[in-house]
């Protein structure tokens, strides 16, 4: 970043990434302890999920993030792109992609779940926490009253996004880019990490895209707000859409399907909203570049 000042015990990438990825490790053991102190304390299990994943998103994530961005400068939250401002036209651009992909992103969720790997430990391995991580999302989904689907959308969505886009794209895709990596190979390799760092091979291709986009928007647009955006309103939308699916609202069982075609139809909806987000990032892509205003 221009005019920005940068610690000399810290200039070098080795001790960047060390420093990032030690402090991650450190405070992933520390969440884990917590979380099982939790259990104990916590009797109601939604309740018990969500505690844990706000202290998660905060220590494992957020902590990290700020303390490598406070060693490497003495300007931090610009370290990390959270001193840019961005206009409503980037803000309905990031909507307009996010809406516009869903119908894409959907097909391609159902093309990875129905990858059919060898029968060995290691397919069973991925197919038990996959079954694991789907039994979590399914309680937070069975949300039984307003107050607690408000609760879940701060969590899962904002709170996720926010902690997550920290770490991911405010940090490390960051630290890559001052090491003279190129963009691209940056924001490719974060978003991989991205992806596998959530442990679900059943759902790595969607959330490695979607990483891509994140990263983009980190690195165009010039701040950290916008992947922010995006990935808190992802994730809101599908828990809302997912809760209310649940609840045995019609019409948003749809929306999680949509794009997915019936056994042996041809994927028209997909490909028209994946034809349809790559028109509208071409044609507004201009919003993005240079967008971002320095307070």
């Amino acid at each position: 970043m221009e005019g920005m000042e940068y610690r000399k015990e810290f200039a070098s990438y080795g001790k960047r990434i060390t420093l990032l990825w030690g402090a991650f490790i450190v405070c992933l053991v520390f969440t884990a302890t917590i979380s099982m102190w939790l259990g104990s304390i916590v009797g109601d299990r939604v309740a018990f999920i969500l505690v844990s994943s706000a202290v998660q998103n905060v220590c494992v994530f957020m902590l990290p993030a700020f303390l490598v961005a406070y060693f490497i400068t003495a300007q931090p939250v610009s370290f990390l792109g959270l001193t840019s401002r961005v206009s409503w036209r980037q803000v309905l651009f990031v909507i307009g992609v996010v809406v516009l992909s869903m119908p894409a992103l959907n097909y391609i969720v159902y093309l990875n779940e129905a990858i059919d790997l060898p029968d060995s430990p290691i397919e069973e391995w991925l197919r038990s926490t996959e079954a694991a991580a789907r039994a979590v999302t399914d309680e937070l989904m069975k949300a039984d009253s307003a107050g607690m689907l408000v609760m879940t959308v701060l969590v899962a969505g904002v709170l996720t996004g926010l902690g997550e886009e920290l770490f991911f794209r405010g940090a490390q895709q960051r630290i890559f880019m001052l090491r003279g990596i190129n963009g691209h190979v940056a924001v490719w390799v974060t978003a991989i990490i991205f992806s596998l760092l959530h442990f679900q091979f059943y759902g790595f291709i969607p959330r490695m895209l979607l990483g891509a986009f994140f990263g983009y928007l980190a690195w165009k647009g010039g701040s950290l707000w916008l992947p922010i955006i995006a990935h808190a309103l992802n994730n809101s939308l599908a828990v809302v859409f997912g809760g209310m699916s649940h609840q045995g609202v019609a019409s948003m069982q749809w929306l999680n399907t949509c794009g997915v075609p019936s056994d042996g139809d041809f994927p028209f909806m997909a490909l028209l909203s994946a034809v349809a987000t790559a028109a509208f990032i071409v044609c507004g892509k201009k919003l993005l570049v240079g967008g971002a205003v320095v307070k």
